[in-house]
């Protein structure tokens, strides 16, 4: 791993550490906070298993419901790198694979000629989508708000799912093919399911990179992280997806954990006590909010003491899909990373790299670190260019 990729990353970096040379270490930190952290934790623990209950009830629900409609074992329902959206009397389901880059219409229907117009219909429906209408229209969401009884946020975001990924010529140019595409038909039951998928232009991604540039370089920069690295890190949690969901649960472009960067972030942003909820994080601006607020805590606290910017920036990285305790692990084979930070200090930036990606305890985790910092140095390009 050379140092040339991210050169000038690193000296930005190196700009921050000086001004930022105040930030309390991760122990330091630690300490002060153990006091308050105890009188709130059962409180937002106790909210968050409430909202974990709520959700597995309601998947169970949703997951029988869709079984009575449709062939897969698994269901298939909105992650990280794609949307999937359902009618109300579940016969439709449309799905954008941001990372694919592809657009899917399924539909259940008599006849193909009646496919086709339900299937046309569906593209300019998705065309006109935002994430707004997304979360209102989400079955699943729907039902935990219903279980858990409680007004949540609304989304006032109007980041669109698709439009900023196409223009004008290229919208007429999937319509066309939409309404001219042969369709596939599986047979279910008594049942017919007709399918069709266009392709997204190959350019897709870099436009809906552009369609965040503001918040990026605002939050970004209020957090003195370059904006690269947000970029690079949205890139892999989500391929933009800004309704992005995972088990865990995480949601929104930067893949927030409610519980554990939600709740620090939050906390460090407005000195209050929250639990996020899933339409607080798909507001786009709120999850780039918060997610460059993680990325602060973890390089200028929790990580503060590694002295090299871009040792400290591969652990950063690392730390943002693993947590800090586990990056230690990977130098002192326990979760101190001040006393890992000692052991990194005495190495260069590129035995830190091989060490971590030897060391860290989850192949996850290494894939992700070599997947983001390729990405670091491609982001830093296209803000320079194409962004």
């Amino acid at each position: 791993m050379g140092n040339s990729k991210i050169k000038k990353t690193i000296i930005g970096l190196c700009l921050i550490c000086g001004i930022n040379s105040f930030a309390i270490s991760y122990e330091e930190y630690a300490k002060q906070q153990q006091g308050e952290y105890k009188q709130y934790k059962d409180s937002y623990e106790k909210e968050f298993q409430a909202y974990k209950k709520a959700y597995a009830d309601s998947f169970a629900e949703f997951k029988k419901d869709l079984k009575l409609k449709w062939p897969e074992k698994k269901p298939k329902v909105s992650s990280k790198h794609k949307w999937v959206e359902y009618s109300k009397n579940l016969n439709e389901r449309k799905s954008v694979d941001f990372s694919k880059k592809e657009i899917n219409f399924e539909v259940i229907a008599s006849s193909e000629a009646e496919a086709k117009k339900k299937i046309e219909a569906m593209f300019d429906n998705l065309v006109k989508k935002d994430t707004k209408s997304a979360f209102k229209d989400d079955i699943l969401e729907q039902k935990v708000i219903k279980k858990l009884k409680k007004k949540q946020p609304v989304i006032k975001s109007n980041q669109k799912i698709i439009a900023d990924m196409i223009n004008a010529q290229e919208k007429i140019r999937l319509k066309n093919e939409v309404k001219s595409k042969k369709l596939v038909v599986v047979k279910h039951k008594d049942k017919f399911i007709y399918k069709a998928n266009v392709k997204l232009p190959a350019n897709s991604t870099v436009k809906k990179a552009k369609a965040f540039k503001t918040d990026v370089l605002k939050y970004s920069k209020k957090e003195k992280i370059p904006a690269e690295l947000v970029y690079a890190i949205m890139h892999s949690e989500s391929s933009f997806n800004p309704m992005a969901r995972s088990h865990i649960p995480a949601y929104g472009l930067m893949q927030i954990v409610p519980r554990s960067a939600g709740v620090d972030s939050y906390r460090y942003l407005y000195k209050k006590k929250k639990l996020l909820s899933s339409s607080y994080l798909y507001d786009s601006t709120k999850n780039i909010t918060i997610g460059s607020a993680y990325l602060h805590i973890l390089y200028y606290r929790y990580l503060k003491k590694i002295k090299d910017p871009q040792s400290k920036l591969y652990c950063t990285i690392a730390a943002y899909n693993t947590g800090a305790g586990n990056v230690a692990k990977a130098f002192i084979g326990n979760t101190n990373i001040n006393k890992a930070s000692v052991k990194i200090n005495n190495m260069t930036s590129d035995q830190v790299y091989n060490r971590l990606m030897r060391n860290l305890p989850y192949n996850e985790t290494k894939k992700y670190l070599k997947k983001v910092t390729n990405r670091v140095s491609s982001y830093n390009k296209l803000l320079k260019t194409t962004l």
